[in-house]
């Protein structure tokens, strides 16, 4: 790589700097040149990271959108061209948001490094139990913020993970130290990059974090971050008892959500019973062109009803989230005061009680896949108990796959879902896409640099075939 190394430009967050030299806004007060002093250095590092994986760039709007965009859920408006080139399929080496996540994902892994290197330099020089305290919570929250950077990374510029694809090519794995300027890196295979993750959700469980709020990283999101790795690891033990862990906390144990409730949480910034990792936004940020709601908004993208409506019953009130006449979602039509601000939840309990249901499934559990099925399926009035459910292995994977989409659509998850489950699916005109080998290529500003050069040769050859 070009450049990976920490920046000061006045108030600077910890950056990273890839080849493309990409000019990112600098907050937070932290001096990139210097060692970390004190424990309030430390959480504006951490401050620093969360924007950044937050922002428009990563999961506040970009990957979100590259997992609908690119599936069949939705659709790029041709009058106004925003996000057409990735639901078109036309996207290339220099296509702007492919490049964007993989500066931003790198952002954040230099930060979360550094953020870690001055926690512990910070944690040998306090002596207060509340101070040790914050940093212990600032740990475990980097080492986790990072293995979360990697997964969605590794979504996007490596293959789906199966014992085909393990020895491809992973990520460039950024360690214990900043990688220096000019320093000639290579790309760890697919299986050492999801060994990582591993190694680094293990080591944020060590640590002691007191934080609760799904805002932040925190012990029991973690268990769901985790669940998710696992599954797209094809790892359905370790995926149904991450999952497990969760849904039976405290925390989550009782949550039912009503209809209204349950609606009501995409029109609020507040804390939602089903908020497990939440990007939390503000009534008064200034998203404007760059939030996801303005992509569905005055940017004219619309979801595919003709694929998406006939998937849910008469009655089923998930189906209020869509408008029919305009073809719009309305997951992301902002709050009362705030037309273009609108929290992402990229994981919610929902999510996680149908990871456990899959899981099961393929560890022929039906019983158990049924129990944890009905937490969202009797969002349809029709179904009232695990009676009415699939009782087969095959027709209860085959439900989970399209209660996924009535779950989570317009959410970011349906074109990893088809990579990693092989499944088919009419995708930007071909009628039988099959996106298990499909990757997105390495921004091309990263592979002339010279610093690394692996590029996805092959990603040309896995295009929906018009």
């Amino acid at each position: 790589m070009k450049k990976i190394f920490v920046s000061l430009m006045g108030f600077a967050t910890a950056l990273l700097l890839t080849g493309c030299n990409m000019d990112v806004p600098l907050t937070h007060n932290t001096d990139g040149d210097k060692p970390m002093e004190k424990v309030q250095d430390v959480t504006n590092a951490l401050n620093g990271a969360m924007e950044e994986f937050g922002g428009y760039r990563f999961m506040g709007r970009n990957y979100v959108a590259t997992g609908d965009f690119c599936a069949d859920i939705s659709l790029a408006s041709p009058e106004t061209g925003h996000f057409s080139a990735l639901n078109n399929w036309a996207f290339n080496e220099r296509t702007s948001e492919l490049q964007a996540m993989w500066d931003a994902g790198y952002v954040v892994i230099a930060a979360c490094t550094r953020g870690i290197e001055g926690a512990n330099q910070v944690m040998a020089k306090v002596s207060s139990d509340a101070e040790k305290q914050t940093l212990t919570n600032c740990l475990q929250q980097f080492y986790g913020l990072k293995a979360a950077t990697y997964f969605y990374l590794s979504n996007l510029f490596c293959k789906a993970y199966s014992p085909e694809h393990a020895t491809g090519w992973g990520l460039i794995l950024v360690k214990d130290e900043i990688i220096k300027p000019e320093q000639k890196v290579d790309r760890a295979n697919l299986e050492d990059t999801y060994k990582y993750i591993l190694e680094l959700i293990e080591k944020a469980y060590s640590y002691d974090n007191k934080e609760t709020s799904p805002f932040y990283i925190n012990s029991i999101n973690l268990k769901a971050i985790e669940a998710k790795v696992r599954l797209y690891m094809r790892d359905y033990q370790g995926a149904y008892d991450a999952a497990e862990a969760v849904v039976t906390s405290n925390t989550y144990k009782e949550v039912n959500m009503k209809e209204t409730d349950y609606l009501a949480m995409w029109k609020s910034v507040a804390r939602a019973p089903e908020d497990i990792f939440t990007i939390v936004k503000s009534d008064n940020d200034n998203l404007s062109a760059n939030a996801l709601n303005t992509l569905y908004g005055s940017y004219k993208g619309t979801v595919d009803l003709s694929f998406l409506k006939p998937l849910f019953a008469e009655g089923d009130y998930r189906a209020k989230l869509f408008d029919a006449k305009k073809s719009r979602t309305l997951k992301y039509e902002g709050t009362l005061t705030a037309q273009a601000v609108s929290n992402i939840h990229v994981i919610r309990l929902s999510e996680v009680y149908l990871i456990k249901a899959e899981a099961a499934a393929q560890l022929d559990k039906v019983a158990d896949a049924q129990t944890a099925l009905l937490y969202t399926a009797k969002r349809n009035p029709a179904i009232k108990a695990v009676a009415d459910l699939p009782s087969t292995k095959e027709d209860l994977l085959k439900f989970i796959a399209e209660e996924r989409v009535r779950e989570l659509f317009t959410e970011g998850n349906r074109f990893f879902d088809l990579r990693r489950t092989e499944a088919i699916a009419t995708v930007a005109g071909d009628a039988n896409f099959k996106a298990y080998n499909s990757v997105f290529p390495i921004p091309v500003s990263e592979i002339n640099a010279g610093f690394m050069t692996q590029q996805n040769d092959d990603w040309k050859d896995n295009l929906p075939k018009r």
